[in-house]
């Protein structure tokens, strides 16, 4: 059961009903159905699950904390409206009969009403003459965790900003040594992403992108030059943000620093994975005691190697790398936090630091 069935009644919904017809496709991709039985709870009082709920079919009651009780039936009124929407929830909703409740997580359906009100100019932007259906870069764009934790009024500014380009088979995009300029999503193709060594002088492939996914942010975020080579292995459209406009519109707000203090803290306890993503010579020659040296230029082939139940402090030389390992580790649902000044922060205290040679290195 998905969506799609309830498709005429959640076009109904309100503020669904004011969404545009290509936003409500989004969505209902997005939205979950919950199937309840008798006596089920759909929520209780107290618990915090940033989501809106609306009655599909069935019946609930919504106790308050006062032991205040209403009832509320699929078709009515007031199942137009979302469910006793406030966080943490200030009543209990169960159902008195086999019952089936839409769940749209809140922040999803803000972004959509944000863009609807402010202007369509992003969709029609990407429409003409692309080979795959636009909605699909920014569906799996809107999916991604990264921008899963962008306010919607930076998402609006965000995709307002973009600019599409035109790119034939065998262009190359970026190249590897050269200063970032542009961040960039695939809208429509597919994008090889190499990087070239003394050990691999015709490149070794890192990625092979296709539409909805992004690459040329670590240069961005690291001031550091292009760390691989990006090109076009079929004819394709790639969204493109300047290097300004994506600092102040996604990493600024992504970016959690955290103090020394605060790093060893949650390392010692066990909470906290200290990450080093400089390359293997510089983590030999000197890094944080207790860390664990995993390169940036090997996050997106290894990312699978790391426990996603863990939060990961990454840290570098000045924080330029950490921050855009953090954001990339973001990218695959990871908890980042970036330890503030990197090494340099704490080079004047050599009992922080180690050069130890066994430290455990990934490469």
């Amino acid at each position: 059961m998905n969506a799609h069935q309830y498709r005429a009644v959640i076009a109904q919904f309100i503020p669904i009903s004011s969404l545009s017809s290509k936003h409500f496709e989004i969505l209902l991709n997005k939205a979950e159905i919950i199937e309840l039985a008798k006596n089920r709870p759909l929520f209780q009082r107290g618990e915090v699950d940033k989501s809106h709920f609306y009655l599909l079919e069935g019946e609930l009651t919504i106790e308050s904390g006062s032991g205040e009780v209403t009832k509320i039936e699929s078709g009515t009124e007031a199942a137009m409206h979302p469910l006793a929407q406030h966080q943490p929830r200030q009543c209990t909703a169960k159902a008195t009969m086999p019952t089936v409740c839409l769940k749209i997580e809140s922040k999803s359906l803000d972004m959509m009403l944000s863009w609807d009100n402010a202007s369509n100019y992003v969709v029609e932007e990407v429409t003409p003459e692309s080979p795959r259906n636009p909605v699909d870069w920014m569906g799996n764009i809107l999916k991604n965790p990264v921008f899963q934790k962008i306010h919607p009024s930076n998402l609006q500014a965000f995709f307002m900003k973009l600019e599409r380009r035109n790119f034939r088979a065998g262009e190359v995009v970026i190249t590897q040594g050269t200063a970032g300029d542009y961040f960039y999503i695939v809208g429509s193709g597919t994008v090889a992403i190499t990087h070239t060594s003394k050990a691999y002088p015709e490149g070794m492939q890192l990625a092979m992108l296709q539409c909805g996914d992004f690459f040329g942010m670590d240069a961005l975020v690291s001031d550091h030059p292009r760390s691989a080579t990006a090109t076009m292995k079929t004819d394709g459209s790639l969204m493109a943000l300047s290097k300004e406009d994506f600092i102040s519109l996604i990493t600024k707000p992504l970016i959690n620093w955290i103090s020394y203090e605060e790093a060893a803290e949650l390392v010692t306890s066990s909470k906290a994975i200290l990450l080093d993503v400089r390359l293997p010579v510089e983590h030999k020659y000197a890094n944080i005691r207790n860390s664990v040296n995993f390169p940036l230029l090997y996050l997106r082939l290894k990312q699978n190697l790391l426990d996603r139940d863990k939060l990961y402090i990454t840290y570098c030389d000045t924080g330029g790398r950490s921050a855009a390992s953090a954001l990339l580790l973001q990218n695959y649902g990871f908890e980042t936090r970036v330890l503030k000044g990197g090494m340099q922060a704490i080079q004047d205290n050599p009992d922080k630091t180690s050069s130890n040679k066994e430290a455990p290195v990934v490469a």
